[in-house]
């Protein structure tokens, strides 16, 4: 922690290099943060709310989905950056030492970019359906920072065991598709069975979308325990990650 604290400017460093480079001969640069979550509301959005039927959902469906779909984006895209981010910086981390954790977290620096956009997105969209803009919206700040906490810790973990299982690239496509159906993204929570409904609690993603759409949409803030429990979460996870990250990272060069 204390390494990782002092390297603080090398990590503000790599997020703008990585910012910089990821739109640098893209066709539509910065604004692929704004088209990625507008395709996909367009595309599952016109199969599961016309075709398929979610059901009656708070407010405007636009705006029920964004509450998903921006942090799930941020949280994909996270992980997939991650998971051979240390392979991929094989040739620098062979050659000059630093905490080895500072390259995962600088792509979910990036990241938090794009889902800065993405909530932008859900604002105005909120705002261009006539639906009110409630002050519990304020109450993103805490739920972002602890999403941020808790996609660092999963980077890190993701980013070690990636460089030392390079199939784990192959293998989280496929983990995220299936994350992506069973976490209620696109779908309210009530169309779980009552049974199974104890399950999708479990997961720290769906109590943060439900939080987001308690907040957003039905202008309600959320409880100081879940808040709590967030952030403490969040922030024992990346402590963890952290220790790991710097008990095995001398040897990682040599196994890259």
């Amino acid at each position: 922690m204390i390494a990782l604290w002092s390297s603080r400017h090398l990590l503000a460093q790599w997020v703008r290099r990585d910012v910089t480079v990821q739109y640098r001969q893209s066709l539509l640069g910065p604004a692929w943060a704004v088209v990625q979550p507008l395709l996909l509301l367009g595309v599952y959005g016109l199969i599961l709310h016309n075709v398929l039927d979610v059901g009656d959902v708070p407010g405007s469906y636009v705006v029920f989905a964004l509450c998903g779909l921006a942090p799930w984006t941020f949280m994909s895209s996270s992980l997939m950056r991650s998971v051979g981010s240390l392979a991929d910086a094989a040739p620098i981390l062979k050659q000059v030492y630093f905490p080895r954790a500072i390259v995962p977290l600088a792509g979910t620096g990036v990241t938090a970019v794009d889902l800065t956009a993405s909530t932008l997105i859900l604002l105005v969209a909120q705002v261009a359906l006539n639906h009110e803009l409630h002050a519990s919206t304020l109450a993103l700040i805490p739920i972002y920072a602890a999403l941020l906490l808790m996609m660092g810790a999963l980077a890190v973990v993701a980013a070690l065991i990636g460089g030392l299982v390079r199939d784990l690239r192959f293998v989280m496509p496929l983990v995220l598709q299936l994350g992506f159906i069973v976490s209620p993204v696109m779908y309210p929570r009530t169309l779980v069975p009552d049974d199974y409904r104890w399950v999708y609690d479990l997961n720290p993603v769906s109590r943060v979308i439900g939080a987001v759409r308690d907040a957003v949409v039905l202008g309600d803030w959320p409880s100081p325990a879940l808040l709590v429990g967030l952030l403490v979460t969040g922030a024992l996870s990346l402590l963890l990650a952290l220790k790991y990250s710097a008990s095995v990272e001398s040897r990682l060069p040599d196994l890259l």
